[in-house]
C-alpha cells in the first residue's frame, strides 16, 4: 500500500494544493481508493465518517480531468443541500490551480443564477439528485459526456426517497460510464442493489486510521423530564468548543434553547424548516467558532464535515444503528479524539444495547458527580468518608 500521495500518481497540481495543506499521507481509504479509480474500475467504498472519503474519489477523479475538453467530466449525487455544497467547495478548492470549474446545483435557490453558471461549461457538477433530474428533462443539463458519477452516502441514497431519482439519473448516463459508490455503511442489502447498477466493482471496506485518538462512546440515564437539564449540566461538565446535539423532533427545541442560553450557554438552531440562506449561515458560524453548541435534526448527521466537532450528543436515539454512525461521525474526524454521549429514559436501554451489539462499539454507562463523569456504580454505592476526584480536564474522566 502506497505511504505518500506522491506515492499514488496524482497530477502534480493536486499533490502542490496537499502540500500547502500539510498532508503528505493518505489515509486507508484514500490510499486504496486512488488506484482504484485512477484505473477506470467501478467502485464499492466503505469507510468510517470523518476518514477522508471526499478527497478519495475527488483526487483521482480531478487528476484525471481533461483540461482541453468543454464538457461536463464528473457528476457528483449526494443527499443534502449542505453537503453539495461542502462538496463543491473542496471541489473548487483542487480545481483552483488548473482552471477547472465546478457547479453545485442544489434546489430552492434562484434557477436563473444556476443556468447562467451551467452556460459556462463546467468540468464537475455536484447535485441533489431531484433537482438534477428536473434540469435534465427540461434539457438544461447534459450528462451524456459524464466520465465518471460519484454517489455520495450511498446508503442513503439508494433508499425510498432517493432511489428513483438517482436510477433515472444513471439510466442517462452512458453504459462504459464509472460509477463510484460511497459511503459510511455499506450493509449487504445496499450492496444487493447497487449490484445492478455497475459493473465488476472492486469493493473496498477501509479502517479508520491507526493513529487516531479514538472517540469514546457514552450513554446517561435521566428522566424524560430532566433530560434537558442533564444536557445542560453534561455541555457544561464537558466544556468542548464545539458540540453538535441530535434531535429527532424540534417541538422541545425552544425549551432547550432557552434552558442553555439562561445559563450562558450560547446555541444555533438547524433544521430543514430554515430557509437555505439561514442553514448556510448556521454553519458558517458554528465552523468559525461563534457559538459553541450546535443543536440540530438529522439534517447534520451525514457528511457534513466540520472541523474541531469535539462532542456529539444525542438528545433523542438515533433512528437505527447506521444513523447512530452517521451522528457519531460528526466528531473524531481523521483520527481526532472525539467524545459521543446518549441522553436516554430508563426504558430506552435496549436501544443502546442494540446499537452496541449491531455496531460492535462499546458504549458505557456514566452518570454525573461534583463536575466530573462516573461509573452510575460509584454513586449508588459511596463509600464513607471519601470524596470525588475533581479533574481539570475538559472532557473530565474517561
Amino acid at each position: 500500500m502506497s505511504t505518500t500521495f506522491a506515492e499514488l500518481q496524482l497530477s502534480e497540481p493536486l499533490l502542490q494544493v496537499l502540500s500547502e495543506r500539510g498532508m503528505k499521507k493518505p489515509t486507508p481509504v484514500q490510499a486504496e481508493a486512488i488506484p482504484a479509480i485512477l484505473s477506470g474500475k467501478d467502485a464499492l467504498v466503505e469507510s468510517p465518517t470523518g476518514t477522508g472519503k471526499t478527497l478519495a474519489y475527488l483526487l483521482p477523479l480531478l487528476s484525471r480531468w481533461d483540461a482541453a475538453s468543454k464538457e461536463l467530466q464528473v457528476l457528483i449525487l449526494a443527499p443534502t443541500h449542505e453537503l453539495v455544497m461542502q462538496i463543491a467547495r473542496e471541489a473548487e478548492t483542487l480545481l483552483a490551480k488548473t482552471g477547472g470549474s465546478v457547479v453545485p446545483i442544489i434546489g430552492g435557490v434562484d434557477p436563473k443564477r444556476q443556468l447562467e453558471r451551467l452556460k459556462k461549461h463546467p468540468s464537475v457538477i455536484a447535485a441533489t439528485p431531484g433537482r438534477l433530474l428536473e434540469l435534465i428533462e427540461q434539457r438544461k443539463v447534459k450528462i451524456h459526456t459524464v466520465k465518471t458519477v460519484v454517489i455520495d452516502e450511498a446508503d442513503r441514497m439508494l433508499d425510498q426517497g432517493f432511489f428513483g431519482p438517482v436510477q433515472e439519473v444513471l439510466k442517462r448516463t452512458m453504459r462504459d460510464t464509472q460509477r463510484l459508490f460511497f459511503s459510511a455503511t455499506l450493509p449487504q442489502a445496499i450492496v444487493g442493489m447497487v449490484e445492478p447498477l455497475v459493473h465488476q466493482p472492486v469493493v473496498i471496506r477501509a479502517k479508520a486510521p491507526e493513529n487516531g485518538h479514538g472517540v469514546m462512546h457514552f450513554y446517561m440515564v435521566s428522566e424524560d423530564r430532566k433530560k434537558v437539564d442533564t444536557l445542560r449540566r453534561l455541555l457544561r461538565l464537558v466544556n468542548a468548543k464545539a458540540s453538535i446535539v441530535f434531535v429527532n423532533e424540534i417541538e422541545r427545541v425552544d425549551e432547550i434553547v432557552s434552558k442553555l442560553k439562561y445559563h450562558h450557554l450560547e446555541c444555533r438552531l438547524l433544521h430543514r424548516d430554515a430557509s437555505k440562506e439561514e442553514r448556510a449561515l448556521t454553519l458558517q458560524q458554528f465552523r468559525a467558532g461563534k457559538f459553541p453548541v450546535l443543536i440540530t435534526t438529522d439534517i447534520a448527521a451525514r457528511g457534513i464535515d466540520i472541523q474541531g466537532v469535539e462532542c456529539v450528543v444525542h438528545f433523542d436515539p438515533a433512528a437505527d444503528a447506521d444513523a447512530y454512525v452517521h451522528r457519531s461521525g460528526r466528531t473524531g474526524r481523521m483520527g481526532a479524539a472525539g467524545l459521543v454521549f446518549s441522553i436516554i429514559t430508563p426504558q430506552e436501554r435496549f436501544i443502546i444495547r442494540k446499537f452496541a451489539k449491531q455496531t460492535g462499539i462499546s458504549i458505557e454507562e456514566k452518570a454525573m458527580s461534583h463536575g466530573t463523569l462516573v461509573d452510575p456504580q460509584e454513586l449508588r454505592r459511596p463509600k464513607p468518608g471519601t470524596k470525588p476526584i475533581h479533574k481539570k480536564s475538559r472532557f473530565g474522566t474517561k
